[in-house]
């Protein structure tokens, strides 16, 4: 990180967790209703796979947008709060 950057985005490591989650429940609850669901009705063996699929679908798109998109490291030295700001140009300071 340079010294001019304030703000860090894109921390794959808790992404990933979330993506494999969603992947396996999209492969798990079909995987599993067509194995021990022969007794269902083929309209309800059809609903529960694709609710699975796209409950699984939803949640591994969720966990990677926002695993991209919030912020992973925010350095504190950026921003209104540097040092050498006036009281007068800090809005922090202005509002209070």
């Amino acid at each position: 990180m340079s010294e001019n950057e304030c703000v860090e985005f894109g921390n794959k490591t808790s992404a990933l967790p979330g993506a494999i989650s969603g992947a396996a429940i999209a492969i798990g609850v079909p995987a599993v209703t067509l194995v021990l669901g022969k007794s269902l009705a083929s309209s309800v063996q059809l609903t529960i796979i694709l609710v699975g699929v796209g409950v699984g679908g939803l949640i591994a798109l969720t966990a990677t947008f926002f695993g991209l998109v919030i912020p992973s490291k925010v350095n504190g030295g950026c921003g209104c709060g540097r040092s050498g700001s006036s009281e007068k140009s800090d809005p922090v300071e202005q509002a209070v």
